[in-house]
């Protein structure tokens, strides 16, 4: 009941006026707080300062072009482009290479267009065509277009139906904030290798399956480097997320081959152009796809993966998928696929298994495999089996585990060298009976290397560098090696520079740089270094100095500088700062700079924190095959989560925090998993933060038990909440408006 004042606050008609005009403004503006902070919760505090739609918009000027594989890349080439829907007659213009505007050309017509609506209000169309009858081994130039409007003339080669050198570019997850971050990465690879062939990405290339601002992004960070080389790509969760199938992205703008898994239709659907192979000079790629291993799944790939190894035809096998065998960080294990694969790449000594999905970088191999090496190999620096490497292009990173107790020495694995919170690359130059592979940072700075040799019979050897070479093998244009660096000539120093650069071009220049300067100014030193410059410094210092330096021609400057300098300096910093300095931080960080990264994780698997989070479940007991909702809280804002079934873990999927660190999302627990106790652990994937529930799995179709529901989480549920009450308000108050406008003429009457 409404007391006396603010009745008459009420019934006052000026201030009566004024409280429905400030209760609407407060309804207006309760209304807007309480959407706005459900829009903060769902990971945005405010619109971006440019409307996304108006960046990407597609026009009739073709954009995202990009080459792929084809089963025969010596004679054939796909390319694929984006435009808006208006365009009617996509096509290609090739061209021989050229050293000036293109004269002659042929068109081929786009083969299939796929048109559909984009999250950001507009359509648009991917097209692709497919080159053919080209000739091995060869440089071209191309564009894309309609007829009228055009691309800019880009260029690629067809690979050698033999198996040549080449290089080719690794990268791992590209995912979040790519034009900003991750494009440093791509563009660092390409800067490192501007000859290479094809880049191999490994999954969760962005993070929302429907963005078509992240594709954008994606497409932006790479520039012209998808138009160059052949991308061979691997889906990873998220071109999953949200899902539930592979983003419609995929084969509107990859054209990959059709090559993968078919014993059945439904294996044939779901692995067409995300599981493949492709050989390119002597080695075969094959790419897998990690998010699809229910058990029809993962037998369709197994015995797939099994047959086209057999079947190689060259010496080299690259393996990429986004989960890895051997996890680096937040506790995981992908222990279906480990189970499911490794047999098969050490069955088949594949040379290396490429993976992301970690966010952080980790390479090694079985210890079984630095076993019986041969002679001057040691275990230290040396294997003879598959390479497992997990690496990260993009800014995301993810808690490592402790070395000593990690996913690799659990399984039997060597995890030789890791790092942590750094954007990396890798290059890999492939020449003959070799492969040299470099792992960088986004700087540039080399961090891990290693070689493979392999002789035709197949006896192989993987040994660690410490050296990075300065360049690899092959040109985007075909008549043109990769560049060697001659070794530079300083007059008068003929020394120095023959000593550092003698590994790489040692043979030719080192001819040059001896006869010129010899004839001047070494040609009378060089021949009688000993006689004609001991003779001069002998005159004037020979009288006091000879007598006891000449035995060793270098006491000349140790006489006056060696007897002050050298013997005081000498004795107080070795006795004090040497013995404490050296023996601690030499062993640590000067021994090997990888464990300066490797030690780092172990501080902070962040188990303190982890007992903050708190889980429930919608219910004590549901039957395998059915629906589960989890609600988790005490989780780093907006950070990656990961729901999994222990003890056999099983992962169940993976969502994302909202702004406070709260989590609600459904799983669904796979069909074969057996009745009984089994655990569910929620984990945040950044802060290495985890909350359990046990959860009773019940026969396949029993009723669910101790249900509950569980409400909406955190500041999305008070801001619809408030949203709706702001509204609700809003009505209210028009209502009352209303029904005191209708009423005051019957109650004044007329005038």
């Amino acid at each position: 009941m409404i007391g006396d004042a603010s009745a008459r606050a009420v019934n006052t008609p000026r201030r009566r006026k004024t409280l429905l005009a400030g209760g609407i403004i407060a309804a207006l503006a309760l209304g807007t707080i309480g959407s706005g902070i459900a829009y903060a919760a769902g990971g945005g505090l405010a619109p971006p300062p440019v409307n996304p739609a108006t960046v990407h918009l597609a026009s009739a000027v073709p954009d995202r072009v990009i080459l792929t594989p084809t089963i025969t890349p010596a004679t054939t080439q796909n390319v694929s482009w984006r435009t808006s829907v208006e365009v009617t007659a996509p096509q290609v213009q090739l061209a021989p290479m050229t050293d000036g505007p293109v004269q002659a050309t042929s068109t081929t017509p786009a083969v299939s267009t796929t048109e559909f609506a984009t999250d950001l209000g507009y359509s648009i169309k991917y097209h692709t065509a497919t080159l053919t009858g080209l000739t091995p081994a060869t440089s071209y130039v191309y564009r894309v277009g309609d007829g009228e409007t055009w691309s800019e003339w880009f260029e690629f080669a067809t690979a050698s139906t033999e198996p040549e050198p080449f290089s080719f570019l690794v990268q791992g997850d590209a995912q979040n904030d790519v034009k900003s971050y991750a494009s440093r990465a791509f563009r660092a690879a390409y800067e490192a290798r501007p000859y290479a062939k094809a880049v191999v990405h490994l999954g969760d290339l962005i993070d929302t399956d429907v963005a078509d601002a992240e594709w954008g992004e994606w497409f932006s960070a790479a520039g012209f480097e998808n138009a160059y080389l052949n991308v061979i790509a691997t889906p990873g969760n998220h071109e999953y997320y949200p899902g539930p199938e592979l983003t419609r992205y995929w084969k509107a703008q990859f054209e990959f081959p059709d090559n993968g898994p078919a014993d059945t239709p439904e294996a044939k659907a779901m692995f067409s152009e995300n599981t493949y192979f492709v050989d390119y000079q002597g080695v075969r790629f094959i790419s897998l796809n990690g998010s699809q291993i229910n058990t029809a799944d993962l037998a369709s790939q197994t015995a797939w993966l099994d047959q086209v190894l057999e079947e190689n035809p060259g010496k080299w096998s690259v393996v990429s998928f986004h989960q890895p065998v051997f996890s680096v960080t937040s506790g995981r294990d992908n222990k279906t696929i480990r189970d499911a694969w490794l047999p098969i790449f050490e069955k088949h000594n594949v040379d290396l298994v490429l993976s992301g999905h970690d966010h952080a970088y980790g390479r090694g191999n079985l210890f079984a495999n630095e076993q019986n090496l041969p002679a001057g190999a040691s275990a230290e620096t040396s294997q003879t089996g598959p390479v497992y490497m997990v690496t990260v292009a993009g800014p995301k990173m993810y808690v490592p585990d402790d070395p000593a107790t990690n996913n690799w020495v659990t399984n039997g694995a060597h995890m030789r060298s890791m790092n942590r919170d750094t954007q990396m690359f890798q290059t890999v130059d492939v020449t003959g009976d070799e492969i040299h592979v470099e792992s960088r940072k986004v700087t540039g700075e080399l961090f891990d290397a290693f070689t493979i040799t392999k002789s035709d019979d197949g006896t192989k050897l993987v040994t660690d560098d410490t050296v990075g070479r300065a360049s690899g093998p092959g040109s985007t244009r075909s008549t043109i090696n990769a560049p060697e660096r001659p070794t530079p000539v300083i007059p008068g120093a003929t020394d120095e520079p023959t000593a550092e650069p003698t590994d790489e071009p040692t043979d030719e220049p080192t001819p040059e740089p001896t006869d010129e300067p010899t004839d001047e100014p070494t040609g009378e030193p060089t021949t009688e270094p000993t006689d004609e410059p001991t003779a001069e410094p002998t005159d004037e210092p020979t009288g006091e100095p000879t007598d006891e330096p000449t035995g060793e021609p270098t006491t000349e400057p140790t006489d006056e500088p060696t007897s002050e300098p050298t013997t005081e300096p000498t004795v107080e910093p070795t006795e004090e700062p040497t013995t404490e300095p050296t023996t601690e931080p030499t062993s640590d960080p000067t021994s090997e700079p990888t464990t300066e990264p490797t030690a780092e994780p172990t501080d902070e698997p962040t188990d303190p924190p982890s007992h903050s989070a708190q889980l429930e479940l919608s219910a004590t007991g549901i039957a395998a095959g059915g629906e589960l909702f989890l609600k988790g809280s005490g989780f780093k804002p907006n950070e990656d989560m990961e729901a999994t079934l222990h003890s056999d873990p099983i992962s169940l999927g993976f969502t994302k925090a909202d702004a406070s660190g709260d989590v609600l999302f459904s799983v669904h627990i796979p069909a074969g998993v057996p009745a009984g106790v089994h655990t569910i652990v929620l984990r945040g994937l950044e802060s290495g933060v985890t909350a359990e529930k046990t959860i009773t799995v019940l026969p396949v179709g029993a009723a669910p038990t101790g249900v509950k529901n569980l409400a909406d989480t955190g500041a999305s549920a008070v801001g619809t909440a408030l949203a709706i009450g702001g509204f609700t308000l809003f009505a209210g108050l028009l209502v009352l408006f209303g029904v005191r406008y209708y009423r005051k003429p019957r109650q004044g009457g007329a005038v």
